[in-house]
């Protein structure tokens, strides 16, 4: 039997809002630490300074407080995407540039964001905000490509934004947990790379 992810209530007065961002702020804050399996609901309670039963009041299980910080995520990343789009990059090279940017600053700011996608990985319930994950990278790189001059069919730019997609998010994982120097050579290395991909079919 699968667990409940919605939370019991939704709050409506503020101070109940402000505690659910608490114990969302508080998990990822664990979560980079002590990694998914180690991460329980007592501990968050703990942390936060309520009782269990009081955090139940708002999520039913660790999942559903997994599941809650993933929606964040993507409600985060919808947003990223939505400030990439009002830019007006001269060419593919200015695009990846101001992309990688964009992206560097939403991982860097998202705590314990390695964790969380391993738990989108690791539990079936969480797959599909994964999955919303990636087509929202996806369709966005597909779209600037084809207003920035790529002439091939959507199919085929949707693919391209799938190569695109899957080794930025590799790399910037990589880059939120190096020291400064280190990510930013990787940093500029993966704008490299992403360049000479799009160029490839400018």
């Amino acid at each position: 039997m699968s667990k409940p992810l919605t939370p019991r209530v939704s709050p409506s007065q503020k101070r109940s809002m402000a505690r659910q961002e608490q114990i969302l702020e508080v998990a990822a804050e664990l979560l980079e630490k002590l990694g998914p399996a180690t991460l329980t609901t007592i501990r968050i309670a703990e942390d936060v300074g309520i009782s269990v039963g009081t955090l139940y009041h708002y999520y039913p299980n660790k999942e559903a407080i997994l599941h809650a910080m993933g929606q964040r995520w993507l409600q985060q990343m919808a947003q990223t995407l939505k400030q990439d789009e009002q830019q007006s990059p001269a060419d593919l090279n200015e695009f990846v540039a101001l992309f990688v940017s964009h992206m560097h600053q939403l991982y860097r700011k998202q705590r314990g964001i390695l964790h969380l996608v391993q738990g989108m990985f690791a539990i079936p319930q969480l797959m599909p905000l994964d999955e919303q994950h990636d087509e929202l990278v996806i369709n966005h790189v597909a779209s600037r490509l084809g207003k920035l001059g790529v002439k091939l069919p959507l199919s085929e730019r949707q693919r391209i934004g799938r190569t695109f997609h899957e080794t930025s998010h590799a790399l910037l994982l990589v880059v939120v947990n190096q020291s400064k120097p280190r990510g930013s050579k990787t940093l500029e290395e993966l704008k490299r790379m992403l360049q000479t991909l799009v160029m490839s079919f400018g």
